[in-house]
């Protein structure tokens, strides 16, 4: 691409700042933008505050937390280990950590591509109300160690698990003697110049110009700080600004400084073992923008939004970072670097790419033909819709678990927005299939369930007391004080159980403070408790046999509805 190409692409530009400081009032948190080309910032725009309580504005060199935006930059790490001859992407992970107990070998390049079945930790510490705010390294693998199951055989199916990534940050120091961020910052950030960028594994160290991160307050009541007080790195935790994007835009562009193999191996994409080709590869999925070939990721986490996205046949890209967890910065992308590749207006662009509203009437009609109760028999999870307020005169807006709100668009697709932006629901032959992100990944495939009365008397609700050794968590059903039947997991608070199916219940957190989500309990032919939630399938809880409290929780259950 020529420097004239270059510069008529970028007058396609000329209303960005506009466009930025309409998704952010500058009093609030706010974003950054920067379009790149040939490795340099060539457009950058920003809008709002990186600390909102100080009037701090956001610019080009603010630094933001990237959260899984960091997974293809640890990827890049691991790449050049192997191309020094110290590890073996195909190699089964344990042969570096023996200590894991997993069932069946699982290679780094399938913990890199979310194939191996690694349950997602975060799930796994839903499920047992462990705490993640202040999760170290040390932490992470006392609970990773432990597990033995898996999702699903490795290699045959994708399931997004932060578990995977984590574990290729301890692997990194057990194989080095040096921790994930001392390597990148040595071997990858360093050389690049990208002085301001760093794997973030002490939260103590002060960060110079650091956006505070923020969440938005329940209806609209402004925003909240959500302080990072995590440690465990390789999944997320990278820490860097606009100014700073630009060497790693150029890497991606030609593979400068690091190497095109390195580039081109992040690019692989995954094949399960029954010959799908999958979109996704170390880090980086594969989309298409404008008909060009393009690779994306986002990131989400304490507050902090971020996006990338890659045309490397224009060697040109987009980074957009946030500090407020109500505008999808992969939209955001989405439509800069669509207007880089084919003109538009940015606006109305941004506008179709989230959803048109479909017309009142029809929004009412559709909400009403889907609200109700919704399983995955595959993940076996539950998602449950109800008719909320309206967001503009009198449409429907369906909400989902934590009060997710989404938007019929004109494309017949349910749109989330605020939080939920990113995920869609789309009706498909009688299934509501639930999609993600800018490559529309389906995530679950949820049919209707029934409500648990019409199928007959369910059975008795399994009291007493069980026990996972991986977790070291027991779970507790016994009758709470409302006389309903509820399940203690763990440290997580009491969740409501409620009859949903054959020797199946969902189990509900009572109010919005509970630690722990929404998981479904299911009782299995053998008489243990398999526990799922989004991340984590029929995690086994084995009854405890002869104890005490046991003969009394199952006759004050019996009856318990």
């Amino acid at each position: 691409m020529t420097a004239e190409i270059t510069r008529d692409r970028l007058r396609r530009l000329d209303a960005l700042p506009e466009f930025v400081a309409a998704l952010a009032a500058g009093d609030e948190p706010g974003l950054a933008v920067g379009v790149y080309a040939d490795g340099e910032l060539a457009v950058a725009a920003a809008a709002g505050c990186a600390v909102p309580e100080h009037g701090v504005p956001v610019t080009e060199r603010t630094a933001f937390d990237i959260a899984s935006v960091s997974k293809h930059m640890t990827a890049a790490c691991l790449l050049l280990l192997a191309r020094d001859g110290h590890l073996d992407l195909d190699a089964d992970i344990r042969a570096g950590l023996p200590e894991l107990r997993l069932s069946r070998p699982v290679t780094l390049r399938q913990c890199l591509t979310h194939t191996g079945g690694l349950r997602d930790y975060f799930a796994l510490c839903d499920i047992a109300g462990i705490g993640v705010a202040g999760i170290t390294e040390d932490r992470f693998m006392d609970l990773a160690v432990g597990q033995a199951d898996l999702d699903f055989p490795p290699g045959s199916a994708f399931s997004y698990s932060n578990t995977g990534y984590a574990l290729a940050a301890v692997l990194m120091r057990r194989l080095t003697g040096a921790s994930l961020a001392r390597f990148a910052a040595e071997r990858v950030f360093g050389p690049l110049g990208m002085t301001a960028t760093h794997f973030r594994d002490d939260v103590s160290l002060l960060v110079p110009g650091l956006a505070a991160g923020y969440v938005a307050a329940p209806r609209g009541t402004g925003f909240r700080r959500y302080d990072v007080t995590e440690e465990v790195v390789g999944d997320g935790a990278v820490v860097t600004t606009l100014a700073d994007l630009a060497a790693w835009h150029a890497f991606m562009a030609s593979g400068a400084v690091l190497g095109t193999d390195i580039r081109d191996g992040l690019l692989a994409r995954q094949v399960l073992t029954d010959g799908t080709r999958l979109g996704y590869a170390l880090g980086l999925e594969a989309i298409d923008v404008g008909g060009n070939a393009a690779w994306w990721h986002s990131g989400s986490w304490a507050g902090y939004r971020a996006a990338a996205i890659y045309l490397p046949g224009l060697r040109a890209g987009v980074s957009v970072l946030a500090n407020r967890n109500d505008r999808y910065a992969s939209y955001v992308a989405r439509t800069v670097a669509a207007a880089l590749t084919g003109g538009g207006n940015l606006a109305a662009a941004y506008r179709a790419l989230t959803g048109e509203p479909a017309p009142d009437e029809r929004a009412r009609q559709e909400a009403r033909a889907i609200a109700g109760l919704w399983h995955d028999p595959d993940q076996d999870v539950f998602a449950e819709f109800v008719l909320g307020p309206s967001e503009r005169g009198p449409v429907q807006v369906l909400h989902g678990e934590g009060d997710l709100a989404f938007r019929l668009g004109a494309d017949g697709g349910w749109h989330g927005t605020g939080q939920a932006a990113g995920s869609t629901y789309t009706v498909r032959d009688g299934a509501l299939i639930a999609n993600s992100g800018l490559s529309a990944r389906p995530v679950g495939r949820y049919l209707r369930a029934e409500p648990a009365a019409s199928q007959g008397s369910p059975p008795s609700v399994p009291a007493g007391i069980f026990f996972n050794e991986e977790l070291r968590a027991h779970a507790v059903i016994r009758v709470g004080e409302s006389g309903a039947a509820e399940i203690l997991i763990g440290l997580a608070a009491p969740r409501t159980l409620l009859p949903a199916g054959d020797a199946l219940w969902r189990g509900v957190p009572d109010g919005h403070q509970a630690v722990g989500g929404p998981v479904t309990a299911r009782l299995a032919e053998d008489a243990t408790l398999l526990i799922s939630a989004p991340g984590a399938r029929h995690v086994r809880f084995e009854r405890v046999r002869g104890a005490a409290a046991e003969p009394a929780l199952m006759r004050g259950l019996r009856g318990a509805r």
